[in-house]
């Protein structure tokens, strides 16, 4: 009967082992096999600078889906006194399409250098955006 018990015990504590080893978390990598986890931020920041790609993705990803990022966006827009007036004048005339800032935001050139700016001065941010496209 022990030595059921013990093998039980065994098998179990196997278990809690296997499935942490599995459900441990890994960092998203690059195509070039790279991750966030391994980048510098400078490295970060020359990838999604260089890469139309990456752009394009960060850009649908905060125009679609509500994220940190976006949240950090919009209020650095809604602040930054060289943005505010574009910012605030888009959300008063267009009180019903809030959630199509971020359209508006990457029609205009000004907003968007803006944007990419905050978000590539900001390690946090930019870690953070970098895995919003799967970084």
């Amino acid at each position: 009967m022990n030595t059921r018990k013990t093998v039980l015990k065994s098998i179990f504590i196997i278990l809690v082992f296997v499935y942490t080893g599995c459900s441990t978390s890994q960092p998203a990598t690059m195509t070039d096999g790279m991750s966030t986890e391994t980048m510098e931020v400078d490295e970060m920041k020359s990838y999604l600078q260089d890469n139309p790609e990456a752009q394009e993705k960060l850009k649908e990803e905060l125009i679609n889906n509500e994220s940190d990022v976006r949240e950090k966006a919009v209020n650095y827009l809604k602040k930054n006194p060289e943005t505010k007036a574009k910012v605030v004048d888009f959300l008063k005339s267009n009180p019903e399409a809030k959630g199509k800032l971020m359209e508006y935001v990457f029609s205009n050139p000004e907003l968007t250098q803006k944007l990419m700016g905050f978000i590539t001065s900001n390690p946090k941010i930019l870690k953070q955006a970098m895995s919003l496209i799967g970084m």
